[in-house]
């Protein structure tokens, strides 16, 4: 399945370690509850599967 959640917002770290630990992304109704924080969704970095110059694949 397919599903373009649109471009990234923001990436959330951790300072100590300088690594990323998740991505925000918009958010939809669809999905609203089950990742998303308000109006936005977040996706563990342990969830990107590959990361494209067009497209960042997730597993979801």
């Amino acid at each position: 399945m397919e599903e373009d959640f649109g471009f990234v917002q923001d990436v959330c770290a951790d300072l100590e370690s300088g690594t990323i630990t998740s991505i925000i992304v918009p958010g939809s109704n669809k999905f609203r509850g089950i990742f998303s924080n308000g109006n936005e969704i977040v996706i563990e970095w342990q969830n990107i599967k590959c990361i494209g110059e067009d497209v960042i694949l997730v597993e979801i």
